[in-house]
């Protein structure tokens, strides 16, 4: 396997999947006491922001290399549901091989699932055998998967035609932030999602998790992806590279 050949610098994330414990449906916080007042200017630097652009005029629309390796250094599960809105102008890859989940520049990765045949992703940088990217003999590129994670992919191993049946990697409610949790509740779809595998995967363990909590949890993360694509406004993420 191609893979084997590459040295994987990622960081593994545990992350937890539908048989822990269940959460509780996200709740706005309380009102906190005031806080002194900023400037408009710092305010406004603060704010986490997304491209909509692509980095360069010519060739490929890539998002900026700066703003990339800032994105591949750690995993922002609620900008890649911006990244993956239907208007956006970013390049989309389709897996055509199963492949392992591994970061090669380095930075933050959920080793664990697998690039599946027919899942999507956002090419972020194109890697090249030039002296900067070392990746065995094949060129490729980094992608960002729907959970928010960086991953380097292989020519060869993913398309630019979209399949008849396009897939996603799995989202984990846990980890989006309150903001578009609260966002995602107010949806009917969703929330009956949310609820019924809140039921389904009470009181399991990590490691036991029975068939109707996994078809629960899979509803979930469809419904989610379904609202992404419909192209409806999402709230700023708190977190952004």
């Amino acid at each position: 396997m191609r893979w084997r050949t590459v040295v994987a610098l990622g960081v593994g994330l545990v992350v937890a999947g539908c048989g822990s414990a269940p959460e509780k449906p996200a709740r706005a916080p309380a009102a906190a006491s005031a806080a002194p007042k900023q400037s408009a200017k710092v305010e406004a630097e603060a704010k986490p922001k997304i491209p909509k652009k692509c980095g360069r005029k010519k060739g490929e629309c890539l998002p900026p290399s700066r703003w990339v390796k800032r994105l591949c250094d750690d995993v922002y599960p609620d900008v890649a549901l911006h990244m993956f809105g239907p208007k956006t102008p970013w390049k989309r890859l389709y897996m055509l091989s199963r492949a392992e989940a591994f970061n090669a520049s380095g930075g933050a990765s959920l080793i664990g699932e697998k690039l599946e045949p027919g899942e999507e992703v956002i090419a972020v940088r194109r890697r090249k055998n030039d002296g900067q990217f070392q990746m065995g003999d094949t060129e490729g590129y980094d992608v960002l998967r729907w959970n928010g994670a960086c991953a380097t992919i292989h020519d060869g191993d993913f398309t630019t035609d979209e399949p008849n049946t396009v897939k996603n990697s799995k989202i984990e409610w846990r980890t989006l932030g309150l903001d578009l949790r609260l966002t995602l509740e107010k949806q009917p779809e969703i929330a009956e999602a949310y609820e019924a595998r809140r039921k389904s995967c009470k009181g399991l363990n990590l490691g036991r998790v029975s068939d109707t909590c996994e078809a629960d949890d899979k509803r979930l993360v469809d419904e989610i992806v379904r609202y992404v694509r419909t192209g409806k406004k999402l709230p700023k993420p708190v977190k952004a590279p």
